[in-house]
């Protein structure tokens, strides 16, 4: 078993480090919420964030599409929700996978403490307690509430101690693609445990205007969709676009009519712009015979803005927008509207200098899209005379500068009523007295408190979801049982799940911190055995829920479990077993695997697999549990996969592999690589990193064997390794440059399409260092360009390509920025050639950089930038938890 330095001392016993925090918004806490294993399932599940660190917002506790939950408080006329106007802001005491506890202080006499637990992947409860440290009686108001983030909630109902709701969260095309199982539309519960002073259901929060959900047209295909990705300055996505990026479409210079973000999508259920910044719209929405197009876009949170146009081709059709300071448009600020004594439509909104006319479009729902109603008129209001009353529209207002060209709407107004939680918090309106509402953005209770001097008051709050076909009287009965529901067993249970997890100590609080951090992610996205799976598996993130991210697990991610098995060995174990499992009799591995999911893809007639990190795996994962059993069952299935890829992708029989199936995928680096985009796909190549993975492979199978007894079989394994580590070497290192490099398949060059165009210094050279392939001449010329800081020797670690090299982006995908488990194998080749010291800092400048962006955002992510304390692009992300293994081996 791997002997580990950072084991805790002998001595008094501590409390576990994730129940004594005193964690502000700037400790570096994972804080995102999801079910524990044993009750969890993957059709319907819902995660949180707690985000607590945002001073302008609430301390809420937020999903990507299913609803926040938030909590505010009232003192004579003094109105408390954002953190900045606390008089102390949250502190988390307590923190674990499916929990965290807390306590803040909205006044300076009030104390609020706070279990947040959810219970099952449909069900999680607020238990508050508010206490009143003065030594007077005091009146306090609380509104506990639930908030759409997404599609508004529709079909209410206010019943004496709760609401029932409707919302949809529609999966995206990945999902559907892979036929997974899913629930789209939920029935929710929002309940008390004791009935409240009064409820409320509103359209808005604070007089922002109503978003209608729009209609899903999966069943009709795109015609000439449009769809791209809008970019910030140096290719860097839009994230949290939702909300925030606008989009106008106009066709063949038509200006009366347009598309908006608030479009529906033909042949999917997703919107038209995900968070992301992906957007899709239909141009033949407004005329399916039309030939060019213009598009808009404009991020109102960064003033950036673009403009492409194109000539309408097929179906689907791909144009990319780069957001620019330079390319400003004019731009509308909101827009109020109402119904005036005679039943028409009045339009007011506020006039800018550089506002020269205004045009006004108008949406009829459930149309698609927006006409123009009246054009160039310089007032700074409309009456619309031709509304039908009791119909429903949107409208746009549209400037337009001195030159005549149109600007970017103000967000869409509707007729739908509006009721404003804001003004019902400042008694300016009261609670509508109803039975059954269509939508409302915001549910709350409010409870009117009366403490005496150091008296508290407990209440406890549910939210449980289920699918509509479910009976809404059951989903309450199951809500009501959680009120009974003790909490500190949920606290217990994740104690005793953690306690044989090693202690570190590590000399740094927030390398700690981290490390904890990360033990409660991995243990989040694992669900139990269920669907196709006999074990538990793991998923990439389940809050927020994205198609691939959600679909199952792949064994170049399950180097985390290289970190995790030192938490959960069994689950870790059993992980690895799901491969076995699905395992085909010629060996091959399916690329995805998941309860319902498996991901079989052939391209050219070939199945792409993934990238061998199997073998090694399933070595040092018995290292760490010193299971024989699973050791045997894991060389038997180790062999075979090793013995599919090298029958199956050497095309040209020397001894050297390349890449095969859907190759970009099956090489683990996906997008955004230089020799790929700029030189050619890669089963031209004979594949330095593919060769490398297999001589490891081999070294552990020959352990393997040894190990289970198997002399023969090992001799076998280490002539493989010796034989096709001497065929690297020859091959693709470069004197010259002392890298190593791809080659031409055909030539064995450096040269494809021009000369030299394969040396190109990508992260992948310094992979014969983690192989033991290079010799200590070529570890120290590797060693010299790792720690050039103008190429791989970055702040916060080692980019995948070079920071010389044109292609380089730190904030990119595989061209620059930082992948946590590519730098863990680094540093073991480091420690393996006796690069202690260096090893030891790459595992400082990584954490560091891992650190600050924990602190700012409070998750962990699929990669991060070498230059910037910054993280992208997935959040919650497993295979960031090998951090643990990285800060673990530099104290070895």
């Amino acid at each position: 078993m791997l002997a580990l330095a950072i084991l805790g001392s002998c001595g008094r016993p501590q409390r576990p480090f994730l129940s004594d925090l005193e964690a502000d918004s700037d400790f570096p806490l994972y804080t995102t919420y999801a079910a524990a294993t044993e009750r969890s399932n993957f059709i319907l599940d819902e995660g949180y964030t707690f985000r607590y660190y945002t001073d302008s917002l609430g301390a809420d506790f937020t999903t990507d599409t299913g609803g926040d939950i938030g909590l505010g408080f009232k003192m004579g006329d003094q109105w408390v929700y954002r953190i900045e106007d606390m008089h102390q802001a949250p502190i988390i005491t307590a923190s674990y996978p499916d929990m965290v506890r807390y306590t803040y202080r909205p006044f300076e006499g009030v104390k609020v403490d706070v279990w947040f637990v959810v219970h099952s992947s449909t069900m999680a409860l607020i238990d508050v307690c508010a206490t009143n440290l003065t030594g007077a009686a005091m009146d306090l108001e609380v509104y506990p509430f639930m908030r759409s983030n997404g599609r508004a909630f529709q079909q209410i109902e206010q019943r004496d101690d709760h609401f029932l709701f409707d919302h949809q969260e529609y999966p995206d095309s990945w999902t559907l693609d892979h036929d997974l199982p899913y629930t789209d539309s939920i029935r929710n519960v929002w309940l008390a445990a004791e009935p409240p002073s009064a409820m409320g259901a509103f359209t808005s929060e604070n007089g922002e205007p109503f978003k209608l959900p729009n209609r899903i047209e999966n069943e009709r295909q795109p015609v000439l969709q449009i769809n791209g990705r809008a970019y910030l300055p140096g290719k860097q996505r839009v994230n949290d676009a939702d909300g925030r990026l606008r989009l106008q479409l106009m066709i063949d210079g038509d200006p009366t009519k347009l598309l908006t973000e608030s479009s529906p999508v033909w042949g999917g259920m997703h919107p038209a712009i995900d968070q992301g910044g992906f957007y899709r719209l239909e141009a033949a929405m407004l005329n399916e015979n039309a030939k060019t197009f213009t598009l808009q876009a404009y991020d109102a949170a960064k003033r950036l803005s673009g403009q492409i146009t194109g000539v309408l081709t097929s179906e689907s059709q791909r144009h990319d927008v780069d957001l620019v300071s330079s390319a400003a448009i004019t731009v509308m600020s909101d827009t109020e509207i109402h119904w005036d004594a005679l039943h028409h439509v009045h339009l007011a909104w506020k006039a800018g200098r550089e506002h020269a006319s205004f045009s006004i479009y108008r949406r009829h729902y459930p149309a698609a899209y927006y006409e123009r109603i009246v054009s160039n008129i310089v007032e700074t209001s409309y009456t619309d005379a031709t509304a039908e009353p009791g119909e429903v529209y949107g409208y746009l207002v549209i400037p337009a500068n001195q030159q005549g060209e149109l600007g970017m709407h103000a967000p869409e107004v509707t007729t739908i009523g509006q009721t404003v939680f804001a003004d019902f918090v400042q008694d300016t309106m009261a609670a509508d007295s109803f039975t059954a509402m269509d939508y409302a953005k915001l549910l709350t209770f409010k409870y009117a408190l009366q403490l005496k001097a150091g008296k508290s008051k407990q209440l406890r709050f549910i939210r449980g979801i289920a699918s509509v076909t479910a009976a809404s009287d059951s989903l309450v009965h199951a809500a009501r049982a959680l009120l009974r529901q003790p909490l500190e067993p949920y606290q217990q249970d994740n104690e005793r799940f953690f306690a044989k997890t090693p202690v570190p100590h590590f000399g740094d609080p927030d390398k700690e911190a981290l490390y904890w951090s990360a033990n409660n992610m991995m243990r989040q996205v694992f669900y139990p055995s269920e669907g196709k799976s006999s074990y538990n598996y793991y998923v990439f993130s389940r809050e927020p829920t994205w198609g691939w991210g959600h679909g199952g697990q792949v064994f170049h991610e399950s180097i985390a479990m290289l970190a995790y098995a030192h938490v959960d060995p069994i689950g870790a174990m059993n992980s690895q077993r799901v491969y076995r499992e699905r395992q085909y009799e010629n060996g091959y591995i399916n690329y995805r695997t998941g309860g319902y999911l498996d991901e079989v893809i052939e391209h050219n007639g070939q199945l792409t697999t993934s990238a061998p990190w199997y073998a090694w795996l399933n070595w040092e994962v018995y290292r760490i549990t010193q299971d024989s059993v699973f050791l045997g069952e894991m060389y038997d299935s180790s062999k075979k996969l090793f013995r599919f890829i090298v029958d199956n992708r050497d095309s040209d029989g020397d001894g050297l592999c390349e890449w095969g199936g859907h190759a970009v995928l099956e090489s683990v680096r996906d997008a955004l690589v230089a020799v790929w985009d700029e030189v050619g796909f890669p089963t031209n190549f004979e594949s330095l990193d593919l060769n490398c993975m297999l001589v490891k492979e081999a070294k552990s199978l020959e352990q393997m064997a040894l190990k289970l007894g198997l002399a023969e079989e090992a001799a076998a394994w280490k002539a493989d390794h010796e034989q096709r580590s001497r065929l690297i070497n020859e091959t693709f290192w470069d004197e010259k440059n002392g890298f190593y490099y791809q080659v031409d398949k055909v030539t064995h060059t450096f040269s494809h399409k021009a000369q030299d165009d394969l040396k190109r210094d990508e992260i992948i050279g310094f992979l014969p260092l983690w192989a033991g392939v290079a010799d200590k001449q070529r570890a120290a010329r590797l060693v010299e360009k790792l720690t050039d800081t103008t190429q791989f020797w970055r702040p916060y670690g080692i980019p995948t390509l070079s920071a010389r090299d044109s292609y380089y982006n730190d904030k990119g995908y595989w061209n620059g920025p930082v992948w946590v488990q590519w730098n863990y194998l680094i540093q073991l080749g480091l420690q393996d050639y006796g690069y202690h010291d260096v090893a030891d800092e790459l595992v400082d400048r990584v954490a560091k950089g891992m650190v600050a962006v924990l602190k700012e955002n409070h998750n962990l992510w699929e990669f991060y930038s070498p230059d910037h304390p910054w993280g992208g692009y997935h959040k919650t992300y497993i295979w960031a938890g090998i951090i643990n293994r990285m800060m673990m081996d530099a104290q070895q």
